[in-house]
């Protein structure tokens, strides 16, 4: 029996909100963590995803950390070993490293870890040199962080606030809820055309 307020189980059956799992050692949970009043336990319960890391996953890590080791004259492998360790450090303090070996991490943690890396070189300014590493797992996440740091998401230059909706023709800037609209990120040259040829032919 293990004494051990962490472990894995397997979730047997689901009704509703009442789950049933069965964990995969007999654990023998601490009592001080019991609720004295209920006499229950609470549990922060995380699915586990049982996919590993794709080859294109560890393809754009490897792009990636090639991109910052261009620019800051590092060899490949050791920005490897030093992303690793920002993300487990900022991210992941339980670990230590981690290995980017087929099966060795999770298809969501290496999603988690590339979005990791390309907010990296957001904040340090280090250039894209290929489109594709800009998609993690979510367009609209890599579009923010564009607008954040006020990246053209065509070029990778400093960029303007663009409206995606149209502002500014018969509509009263003042009275409008911006909170309701969506944005992007242009080079100036870029925000010019999309206002001359409209949105639908500059996309």
């Amino acid at each position: 029996m293990t004494n051990a307020n962490e472990f894995e189980a397997t979730l047997k059956a689901k009704k509703g909100a009442i789950l049933t799992f069965e964990a995969d050692t007999d654990v023998n949970i601490p009592t001080w963590l019991q609720n004295e009043a209920t006499g229950l336990y609470r549990a922060n319960i995380s699915i586990l995803d049982p996919r590993g890391i794709t080859l294109a996953q560890r393809g754009y890590i490897f792009g990636l950390c090639k991109d910052i080791a261009n620019y800051t004259g590092y060899p490949p492998e050791i920005v490897r070993d030093f992303m690793k360790g920002e993300y487990c450090t900022t991210e992941r303090p339980e670990l230590e490293t981690f290995s980017l070996g087929v099966n060795q991490i999770s298809q969501l943690e290496a999603s988690n870890f590339i979005e990791f890396i390309i907010e990296w070189c957001f904040k340090n300014e280090v250039p894209f040199t290929h489109q594709q590493y800009f998609t993690g797992k979510e367009h609209t996440r890599t579009l923010f962080l564009y607008l954040k740091y006020r990246k053209c998401f065509i070029s990778g230059d400093k960029g303007d606030v663009a409206h995606y909706q149209p502002v500014g023709m018969g509509r009263n800037r003042a009275k409008i809820d911006h909170s309701e609209l969506s944005f992007m990120c242009l080079r100036r040259d870029y925000h010019e055309e999309q206002h001359t040829i409209g949105l639908t032919a500059f996309l």
